[in-house]
Formats: structure tokens, C-alpha cells, sequence
């Protein structure tokens, strides 16, 4: 079993920066695959809406 009791959370270092929303939808549509193949379709298809969201507001971002 996993023990996170002594875990700490460090901050991600100022070289990540901004996350591209293709990355973003790329590790959401995995986890909505994983989800799916464990039996969780609801939470796929949640998943997959947001993978939608997120592309949706980079379109309105472009646009403005």
C-alpha cells in the first residue's frame, strides 16, 4: 500500500511555464482511455468533455 504520509509537495520549477492545451487534452484523453477500459465510462465521457472545454477556450482566446 502507498504511504504518503511523508510526502511533500514541491513547486514546479519556472521552466515548466505555460502547459499547452494539446498536452492537456493528450493526458486527458489517457485517463479517459485508462477509465474506460477499468469499467468507469461515466467518468470517460467526463473526461472527454473536458478535453472539449479545453479546446473550446483556446478557441475563444484566439479569437479575442
Amino acid at each position: 500500500m502507498l504511504n504518503l504520509t511523508g510526502a511533500v509537495a514541491t513547486p514546479a520549477p519556472d521552466v515548466a511555464g505555460k502547459v499547452s492545451p494539446l498536452l492537456i487534452a493528450d493526458r486527458l484523453i489517457t485517463l479517459a482511455q485508462d477509465a474506460d477500459r477499468a469499467g468507469y465510462a461515466t467518468t470517460a465521457e467526463r473526461l472527454i468533455r473536458l478535453v472539449n472545454r479545453v479546446f473550446d477556450e483556446e478557441r475563444r482566446c484566439a479569437h479575442a
